[in-house]
């Protein structure tokens, strides 16, 4: 795992025959930072006594932390450019 966090996983460019290791992208820190201060939100109106208020942030964080997971993922190849979706047949995990 290099410095940004990323993946990095072997590729082979279909559109310009590009071999190497490229990093999958997906869903930034910054959507992660919001779910966390959503739950944030949700203990701090949980000590305001607004019990519906925290329920309701709380669901709110676990259906937008289940959105973020189903995102799709993507190889852009460094030499042409071209945007690779990574599938669910794909051999590897992530």
């Amino acid at each position: 795992m290099g410095f940004t966090g990323r993946k990095k996983k072997p590729f082979e460019c279909p559109n310009c025959g590009f071999e190497g290791q490229v990093p999958v992208k997906g869903a930034g820190p910054l959507i992660w930072v919001a779910i966390v201060a959503i739950v944030w939100n949700a203990w701090l109106f949980h000590r305001a006594h607004m019990e519906i208020e925290a329920l309701v942030a709380c669901v709110f964080a676990l259906v937008a932390a289940w959105g973020v997971s189903k995102l799709p993922k993507w190889i852009r190849c460094p030499a042409c450019g071209w945007k690779h979706p990574v599938g669910e047949g794909d051999d590897s995990r992530f």
